[in-house]
């Protein structure tokens, strides 16, 4: 008999890999899962089954997602700008669109999967500027007629390289920032910016970093999970601008 296609430990990523994306529902990801069984033997798909149990996965709502990414790539390939609407959440746990149902109108240039989410990398020519939206929360995606925009500005884009700098991709203002760190951090800061960057000896026990990242809160919230482990040098304005918002936390707390 000939073998089989997938051996059951590369199976086995697939069916991990499927139950953890957030960006498909746990309905979705039964259907999956019960295709990749059949590439096994009846004996290995029980093994198979059993690796499917995992608990506390968050999981998307937004049936529509399959059919949203393809009508991305498709838009994509047809060189054809889109238009959607875009959800979020309200106080009944249910996605609901935002601004009114608002249409939005983009050119999308690339999807990327980061931090177990999918996003829609597109150009936004009412602001001039490359923007990202979480694919699980686009809902009515139509193909335009109309030529995609953006094409010079997503060619200067190294993905990689964005996505790294990009915290939680969240917009923000681009800059190289210098942090001081203790030692024992060494690895989470090569974990989070890439094996690239230089880390310079400062003093015994103290390194320093330049690393070129987009500031925002999931930036800001990073560096506060570290604690007094970590701190920014420069520029000015982001270090007071941190220091503002922790003012601000703990103002709110001793009210």
């Amino acid at each position: 008999m000939a073998g089989r296609e997938f051996e059951l430990a590369e199976l086995k990523l697939l069916v991990d890999a499927v139950q953890s994306s957030r960006f498909i529902t746990s309905r979705k990801s039964r259907e999956l899962i019960g295709k990749l069984e059949k590439l096994a033997s009846r004996h290995d798909a029980g093994k198979l089954q059993r690796q499917v149990y995992v608990v506390g996965r968050i999981k998307t709502e937004n049936e529509s997602v399959y059919y949203c990414i393809d009508a991305l790539h498709r838009a994509i390939q047809d060189n054809c700008r889109i238009s959607f609407r875009y959800l979020e959440w309200n106080e009944d746990k249910k996605l609901v669109p935002r601004k009114n149902g608002l249409l939005y109108h983009v050119s999308p240039w690339a999807l990327i999967w980061r931090e177990e989410n999918y996003y829609l990398m597109a150009w936004d020519d009412t602001a001039k500027l490359m923007k990202h939206y979480r694919v699980d929360k686009m809902a009515d995606v139509k193909q335009q007629e109309a030529g995609r925009l953006g094409r010079e500005e997503f060619e200067k884009l190294d993905l990689a390289v964005y996505a790294d700098k990009t915290f939680g991709m969240f917009g923000g203002q681009e800059e190289i920032v210098q942090l001081e760190l203790k030692e024992e951090l060494a690895g989470v800061v090569l974990d989070r910016f890439g094996r690239e960057i230089i880390l310079r000896r400062e003093q015994e026990g103290l390194l320093r970093v330049r690393v070129k990242v987009v500031v925002s809160e999931p930036f800001y919230g990073w560096l506060t999970g570290l604690g007094s482990r970590i701190r920014i040098i420069g520029p000015q304005w982001v270090k007071e601008e941190y220091c503002s918002r922790l003012q601000g936390i703990l103002k709110d707390y001793s009210q």
